[in-house]
């Protein structure tokens, strides 16, 4: 079976808010040589939407231009003014990166028109290929199954989604109906627990945020799906499984994978966009448990 994962990667930032590309650099390469496909730079783990234009521009190009040809470069450029979500794409285009994902417009309560209708401008002025991030929990709305075949039938450059829903059947739904009229359109889950079965159900793979802190434990993953090897995929699901409490136990998610990952000496620092904070020296007591549980035991 064909796919891949993508790391939607954690940003390492400096006590002052801005990137430290050295630490970076150093995560790209780790991240690839892990074996993963590819790198998401500027999404939702990356905390995108607390950059401002001119900075999250300069780590996606900053990513195209260290990455080059190691792997799949898709970058992030939503944005909540829609002149700035074409202008990034066609930038991050321009400079190199494989794909653009676009989140829709968030905190309002957008109808299916709306959606369509946003998408349809957007993907139509951007020069390149454009994913669809559908992540509900977070905008408001699902982008339902009808509003992506009708900008299918419009857009050539239109070629693939990210599904952020806990529900495998969420992500069936699109494989089978709109992969049954668009095989070539691609379609990832966000979430880690749900890539083996969504590629086995048609799926392209997995854009998790756990390949940040298990990229080779993902890559075993694609590696056993590649060769349909049952028995490897249920010894590899059950593994997931048990991560997945990074998403459970401290919402978000992003402080505690930082702390994790600084803990397992990997090139990444504590400090948070606002508004999202490091975990206190309290909260850390408080998880202790968990952090034995999924990272010290493997230190």
């Amino acid at each position: 079976m064909k796919c891949k994962y993508i790391c939607p990667i954690l940003t390492s930032l400096n006590e002052d808010g801005t990137v430290n590309y050295n630490d970076m650099h150093a995560l790209y390469d780790q991240i690839l040589g892990a074996g993963i496909d590819g790198i998401l730079v500027g999404g939702s783990s990356g905390e995108f939407y607390a950059f401002n234009y001119q900075e999250i521009h300069e780590m996606i190009v900053d990513a195209i231009k260290h990455i080059k040809n190691k792997g799949f470069v898709l970058a992030g450029t939503g944005r909540m003014n829609k002149a700035e979500t074409i202008a990034l794409s066609n930038s991050a285009l321009e400079a190199g990166a494989d794909a653009v994902i676009i989140v829709g417009p968030y905190y309002s309560a957008c109808s299916q028109e709306d959606v369509f209708n946003y998408y349809d401008d957007v993907i139509g002025k951007i020069r390149g290929d454009v994913f669809l991030y559908n992540y509900a929990d977070r905008t408001g709305y699902d982008v339902s199954v009808d509003t992506i075949l009708r900008l299918l039938a419009k857009h050539e450059n239109f070629v693939g989604v990210k599904d952020t829903h806990p529900v495998l059947r969420h992500t069936q739904k699109y494989i089978q109906e709109i992969k049954g009229e668009y095989p070539d359109f691609q379609v990832f889950t966000g979430y880690d627990n749900n890539c083996i079965a969504s590629v086995i159900s048609g799926g392209n793979g997995c854009i998790g945020a756990l390949s940040n802190v298990y990229p080779k434990l993902c890559h075993q993953i694609i590696e056993a799906l590649h060769k349909e090897q049952l028995s490897n995929l249920i010894t590899l699901q059950r593994e997931i499984d048990k991560r997945m409490k990074f998403y459970e136990v401290y919402t978000p998610f992003n402080p505690l994978m930082k702390w994790a990952m600084v803990e397992m000496n990997k090139p990444m620092r504590e400090t948070c966009k606002e508004p999202l904070t490091p975990l206190t020296a309290e909260i850390k007591k408080s998880l202790s448990a968990i952090a034995d549980e999924l990272w010290r035991e493997n230190k």
